[in-house]
């Protein structure tokens, strides 16, 4: 499941944008499903946050809010598949404390191929709004004769139907969950796929297995404790409903994994999605370092305290949010055993056929940042520059303007592909004007700070902090000469 967060928000005059401060927060989720002897397709679920749209009574004391919701699937200047729907709120009584979102959800049946997707989206009821406007490549890659798994879907809740309606699939109306966000509070995730052609591996029937489980983002550790193998019977299609305790799962960023496998274990087709759990009451399970060997490992001919606490705080990029804590806590003491067990558990579970090579070229790329990006207060690492790049790699483009008019200093990253995700970027800003510490202003990366007003934030040298400040729906500078932050994001180069 790709998700993205889309913003609506208002770019006319700067005493329009006080006058209509509303600005339409959403949040789309996209699967794709095969249909095995058919025409795969995608599924949009489309999340519209209620106190960011505008309510207009149609009748006495009833209100509601209508968005415009315009999808267009393109290969070059060929249009495959189109569709614009009006999309109303839930009526409401009264407008003073809206809550809760509305959601839509479409379905677009498109062959095989790389597509351009185009979606605007416009507030009805708010004529002075410009329409937004995004766009992502999108791929349907199902093969025909071999086996594959769907997109999954993070599941907010769901029942058995006779009569289909737009939510069901195999027989269950099925309400997707749009934030792949789990608080404390949620104990279970409920998620829903599809498994296809395993008769065309098997085809005289019999079973096979499926596995699935939750892996940590950053390490791509299996997690103990959420680990599950299935027999599925062999067919066309297979679907695949169940609900995972979370319970003990530590905060943290996540995939859910689901594998098809052989008779014999062998991986035949596999996917995943992200999700983060915020659970402080969980902390992590330290078991296996408390019976971790050092000797002979290259850990065990690091015995300086000081030397062994600068190579675990270099790790925080590469870390847990659970090990980020650990962390915090293992370098106060003077315990260096710990250390070292730690040190070589971590590279241990990450490249188990060799940990040394691996830890010797994350510390080499330590050097680069450091090298780099050091400040007089920080080392390389500890910037938001240098942790991004050793959390992400190096990026495919930077765009660094250290002189353009009006603006402060900043660097645009570019990835191609970072983290499963495609075209995403990073954007750093130096205020100081002095020192080399660029901060992360705002990325399109899952997981990392998102904010739409960040040009507003680079360019309030030239227009004051009440630019940046005071108007809460100003995402773009009015267009002064030499301002190219936002071209230089949308065309990297």
């Amino acid at each position: 499941m790709k998700r993205f967060i889309l913003s609506l928000l208002c770019v006319a005059s700067m005493a329009a944008c006080m006058a209509q401060s509303k600005s339409v927060q959403s949040y789309l989720s996209m699967t794709t499903y095969n249909v095995p002897g058919g025409t795969p397709f995608i599924e949009n679920a489309q999340a519209f946050d209620c106190a960011t749209v505008v309510y207009n009574q149609f009748e006495p004391g009833k209100f509601k809010a209508t968005v415009e919701i315009q999808t267009i699937f393109k290969q070059g200047e060929e249009i495959r598949n189109f569709s614009k729907v009006a999309l109303d709120s839930p009526v409401v009584s009264d407008t003073t404390n809206i809550k809760g979102a509305f959601v839509d959800q479409q379905r677009f049946s498109l062959e095989n191929g790389e597509y351009e997707m185009e979606i605007t989206v416009k507030d009805l009821n708010n004529p002075t709004q410009k329409p937004f406007k995004a766009s992502q490549t999108v791929t349907i890659d199902f093969p025909a004769d071999a086996p594959a798994v769907s997109d999954v879907l993070l599941v907010d809740s769901y029942k058995k139907v006779s009569a289909p309606s737009k939510l069901t699939k195999s027989g269950y109306d099925i309400v997707p969950r749009i934030y792949s966000f789990y608080l404390s509070n949620t104990n279970s995730l409920t998620f829903y796929a599809e498994l296809y052609n395993s008769d065309k591996y098997y085809p005289d029937g019999g079973q096979y297995l499926v596995n699935y489980f939750i892996q940590s983002y950053e390490s791509s550790m299996k997690m103990k404790e959420f680990n599950f193998v299935k027999r599925m019977d062999v067919g066309k299609a297979n679907i695949l409903l169940n609900t995972i305790d979370i319970k003990n799962l530590p905060t943290g960023n996540y995939y859910l994994v689901v594998e098809m496998h052989d008779r014999t274990n062998a991986l035949l087709s596999s996917n995943s999605v992200f999700f983060q759990r915020y659970n402080p009451g969980c902390e992590i399970n330290l078991d296996d370092l408390a019976s971790t060997h050092i000797a002979n490992t290259f850990a065990e001919n690091i015995n300086n305290l000081d030397t062994l606490r600068e190579y675990i705080r270099c790790l925080v990029p590469r870390c847990s949010e659970a090990e980020r804590d650990y962390i915090d806590n293992l370098v106060k003491t003077d315990d260096k055993l710990t250390m070292q067990q730690f040190l070589y558990n971590f590279w241990n579970t990450r490249a188990p056929l060799n940990p040394k090579d691996a830890w010797d070229e994350y510390y080499a790329q330590v050097k680069r940042v450091n090298a780099s990006y050091s400040t007089r207060t920080k080392k390389g690492y500890m910037t938001d520059r240098g942790y991004m790049y050793l959390k992400y790699g190096t990026p495919d483009k930077i765009n660094e303007e250290p002189f353009e008019p009006g603006a402060y200093p900043y660097e645009i990253w570019h990835y191609y592909e970072v983290a499963g995700q495609r075209n995403k970027h990073l954007v750093f800003m130096s205020q100081d004007m002095v020192t080399n510490d660029y901060v992360l202003i705002h990325s399109d990366l899952i997981g990392e700070v998102n904010n739409p007003r960040w040009q507003t934030m680079i360019y309030s040298r030239f227009y004051g902090q009440g630019y940046s400040g005071d108007v809460i729906d100003q995402t773009e500078t009015p267009g002064a000469w030499g301002t190219h932050a936002g071209d230089l994001y949308n065309n990297p180069r």
